[in-house]
C-alpha cells in the first residue's frame, strides 16, 4: 500500500522496496521484529490461540469495556468545556466510536472529527475538529501523568531514574500554563484552553484508559506466563507510547515491537498470541461496533434546563443593581433557570457570578442562584465563584457550607443628604475651590467631546498604567452610551470626565479619568456634580465604587501591592460609608484559586480585536467592548 505522502527507501532481500509514511515506520518496526522473533514462532500461533479460556476472553472484554467508558468520558468533559450542550450520553458514546475507529485507522483527528461530526448532527465540522484536537491533545498531557506514576513504582532498571520525575514535571508545567494562559491567540484564531479541573479529570481518566487496556493484553496472555499486572504495565505503556509516538495505524509494528524488546521471559509464540487477541478484543470488535453505529446519527437527547444566552439590556433594565452595567464590558452572559438569571464570567478557571442575581431574589432565590452557579461551573469543570456579593448573599452561602472573604468596601453615600457641610467635609471644600478658582466647570455631557476623551483616557493611562476593568470599567464610546457622563472643561478644554452607571435605585461611579494638567479638584468637581444630578433623578443611593477592605488578608496583600491611601482619602471625603463586599466560593482553596485567577485576567486586560475574537471561540456574539474583569483596585486621583 503506497500514500502519496513522504516515500522511505530501505535494502530488503529482493532488493529496494518503497514504502509510505506513516506505513513506513511500521513496516520498518515490523522487519526488525520478524528478525527478532524465533523461527516457526507463527506456527503454533493458533494452537496457543485456542488454549485461551472463556474467561480469559471475557475478562478481556470487561477490561476493554472499562477502558472505552474512560475514553468516552474524555469527550463529555470536552462538550461542557466548549459549551456544546448536548447530552452526556450522546458525547460518551461518539466519543469512544472516534477513538475507536481512530485508533484502528489511523489519522487520529481527522478520522475522529469526521465520525463525531457523521454521529452528532447537531455538531459542526469546526466544533467536531476541536473536540478531536482537544481529546488528541489532552490525552497526551494525561499519558504524562499516567506513565509518570506508573514508572515511580516500575522495577529498577526499566526506566531512567530521572524519567518520573520529568513526566510528572512536563504534567505539572502543561497545568500551570493553562492556569497562566487559559486562551490562546494562533494568528486570527483564539483557543479557550481546558480549565485545571478538566486537566485533571482527564489525566484520571487516562490512567483508568490505561490500566484498563493493559490489564486486557494481560488477560489474554496464556497460562504460566510468569508476567503480573504489576511488571506488564509499565512496558505496555511505553509500547503504547512507542504506537502514539510512531501515527502508525494502531501503532501496528512499534507497539510489538517494544513489547517483544521488553518482555524476553515470554515466548515468542505465547506473547504474539497475547498481541493479537489484544488487537481482536481492543481495537478490532470496538472498531466494528463503532462502524456499525456510522449507518445513522445518534438521536437527540434531552437538552439541559438550564438556558445560556448573551447578555442583553433588557438584563440591565430590570430592578438590578446599577454596577451590574460592568457587565457590558466584561465579556458576561447569562445563566438562567426559571426566574434566576446570573451574569457570569469565565476568566479560566472559575464560573465568577459578578455581584449576585440580576434581582433582589430574596433568602430562596439566593439559594437558588448559588446551587445554579455550582451545578453549572460542575458541568464545565470550573470553579464557582461569586465576586463582590452583599451581606445578605455571603449570609446564605455561609448556611449552605460556603466560603466567604472579605475582599473590598464598596463606599455608599444618600445624594439626598448629602450636604458638604461642617468639619467632616472640609477637605472636598477646599478642592472644589481650587477648581472653582481655576476656572473649571462641570456639566453633564448630552453629546460626547469623544475625541477629546479620548485623549484624556489616553494621558492618564500614560500616567497610572493600563486600565482594568470590572469596577473602574474601560474607555469605549458604546460602554459609555449607557452611563451618565460628566465633562469637566477649563477655558473651553476638556480636562477630566467621570461617568455613572445608572440603576432604578442606585447609581454608581465608573470612570474618572483627568488630563496631566488638570487644575486640582478636578475630580472632586464631577463627581460632586454627579451626586447633584443623582439627587435630582430620586436616586436613593450612589456608590463611588470600592476601596480594599480595611483589616483582614485582603486589606494586608492591598497594603502591600496596591496602596490605595489616597484613593481612600478621595472617597471619605464626602462621607461615604463602607459596606463590606464578599467573595464566596466553595471551599477555602476553590476561593483562593479563582481571586488567583481572576486577578491574573485583571492584570492582561484583552484587546478589543481578542475580546470579540475570544467571544466568538466561547460562542457568545462580539461586543463593540473592551472585554476586562478587575478587582477593586487603588489607583491615586
Amino acid at each position: 500500500m503506497t500514500s502519496p505522502g513522504l516515500h522511505i527507501a530501505m535494502p530488503g532481500a529482493g532488493g529496494w522496496v518503497r514504502v509510505a509514511a506513516p506505513f513506513g515506520l511500521g513496516a520498518i518496526c515490523i522487519w526488525i521484529l520478524a528478525g527478532q522473533i524465533e523461527d516457526g514462532a507463527f506456527a503454533g500461533l493458533g494452537a496457543v490461540m485456542a488454549q485461551l479460556s472463556a474467561w480469559q476472553w471475557l475478562g478481556a472484554l470487561l477490561a476493554t469495556a472499562a477502558s472505552f467508558a474512560a475514553l468516552g468520558q474524555y469527550d463529555v468533559i470536552l462538550h461542557r468545556h466548549l459549551r456544546t450542550d448536548l447530552p452526556s450520553a450522546q458525547a460518551r458514546i461518539s466519543g469512544a466510536a472516534a477513538i475507536a475507529i481512530g485508533q484502528t485507522v489511523g489519522l487520529g483527528v481527522i478520522s475522529g472529527a469526521l465520525v463525531r461530526w457523521r454521529l452528532l448532527p447537531g455538531l459542526s465540522l469546526v466544533q467536531a475538529t476541536k473536540l478531536a484536537t482537544g481529546v488528541a491533545v489532552t490525552f497526551l498531557i494525561g499519558l504524562s501523568f499516567a506513565l509518570g506514576l506508573v514508572a515511580l513504582f516500575a522495577p529498577r532498571g526499566l526506566f531512567p531514574p530521572a524519567l518520573p520525575a520529568l513526566l510528572i514535571l512536563v504534567f505539572g508545567v502543561s497545568g500551570l500554563l493553562v492556569f497562566l494562559h487559559p486562551r490562546i491567540r494562533l494568528r486570527a484564531l483564539t483557543l479557550r484552553m481546558p480549565s485545571l479541573g478538566a486537566l485533571g479529570a482527564i489525566a484520571g481518566l487516562t490512567l483508568i484508559d490505561t490500566l484498563g487496556a493493559a490489564l486486557a493484553l494481560w488477560y489474554l496472555m496464556p497460562d504460566g506466563m510468569a508476567v503480573s499486572f504489576a511488571a506488564l504495565l509499565p512496558i505496555y505503556m511505553i509500547a503504547l507510547g512507542a504506537a502514539l509516538l510512531s501515527g502508525t495505524p494502531g501503532g501496528l509494528g512499534p507497539f510489538e515491537l517494544v513489547l517483544v524488546a521488553l518482555l524476553p521471559q515470554v515466548p515468542d509464540t505465547e506473547l504474539l498470541c497475547a498481541i493479537v487477541a489484544f488487537r481482536l478484543v481492543y481495537y478490532a470488535l470496538p472498531a466494528v461496533l463503532a462502524g456499525a453505529l456510522l449507518m445513522r446519527p445518534l438521536r437527540a437527547g434531552a437538552r439541559p434546563g438550564t438556558i445560556r444566552r448573551p447578555l442583553s439590556e433588557a438584563d440591565l433594565s430590570g430592578p438590578c443593581m446599577a454596577e451590574a452595567g460592568l457587565c457590558r464590558q466584561s465579556g458576561a452572559e447569562i445563566v438562567a433557570l426559571g426566574t434566576v438569571r446570573l451574569p457570569v464570567i469565565r476568566p479560566g478557571q472559575t464560573l465568577c457570578l459578578l455581584f449576585g442575581p440580576l434581582a433582589a431574589p430574596g433568602a430562596a432565590g439566593s439559594r437558588n442562584a448559588l446551587t445554579l452557579l455550582r451545578r453549572h461551573a460542575g458541568q464545565e469543570s470550573l470553579v464557582p465563584l461569586v465576586y463582590k456579593a452583599d451581606a445578605r448573599l455571603a449570609a446564605t452561602a455561609r448556611r449552605l457550607g460556603w466560603r466567604a472573604l472579605h475582599v473590598a468596601d464598596d463606599m455608599v453615600l444618600h445624594p439626598a443628604g448629602f450636604r458638604p457641610e461642617g468639619r467632616a467635609y472640609r477637605q472636598l471644600r477646599r478642592k472644589l475651590r481650587r477648581a472653582d478658582q481655576s476656572g473649571v466647570s462641570v456639566a453633564r455631557g448630552a453629546r460626547l467631546p469623544l475625541a477629546a476623551m479620548r485623549e484624556t483616557d489616553a494621558a492618564w493611562q500614560a500616567r497610572q498604567g493600563t486600565a482594568r476593568g470590572m469596577t473602574m470599567g474601560r474607555f469605549c464610546p458604546v460602554y459609555l452610551s449607557h452611563q451618565a457622563v460628566f465633562i469637566a472643561r477649563q477655558d473651553g478644554r476638556v480636562v477630566g470626565f467621570a461617568s455613572f452607571h445608572t440603576g432604578r435605585r442606585d447609581w454608581c461611579l465608573d470612570l474618572m479619568r483627568t488630563d496631566d494638567d488638570a487644575p486640582e479638584g478636578t475630580m472632586h468637581a464631577l463627581v460632586t456634580a454627579g451626586i447633584a444630578a443623582a439627587r435630582e433623578a430620586g436616586v436613593a443611593q450612589l456608590s463611588l465604587a470600592a476601596l480594599p477592605p480595611e483589616n483582614g488578608p485582603v486589606a494586608r496583600l492591598a497594603a502591600r501591592f496596591a496602596p490605595s491611601s489616597g484613593l481612600a482619602q478621595f472617597k471619605t471625603s464626602f462621607g461615604a460609608i463602607r459596606v463590606p463586599r464578599y467573595a464566596l466560593a466553595r471551599s477555602r482553596a476553590g476561593l483562593w484559586l479563582g481571586l488567583l485567577d481572576l486577578w491574573l485576567a485583571i492584570r492582561r486586560p484583552a484587546s478589543r480585536s481578542d475580546q470579540a475574537e475570544a467571544s466568538r471561540a466561547d460562542g457568545i456574539p462580539a461586543q463593540d467592548d473592551d472585554e476586562d474583569f478587575g478587582f477593586a483596585q487603588a489607583r491615586n486621583v
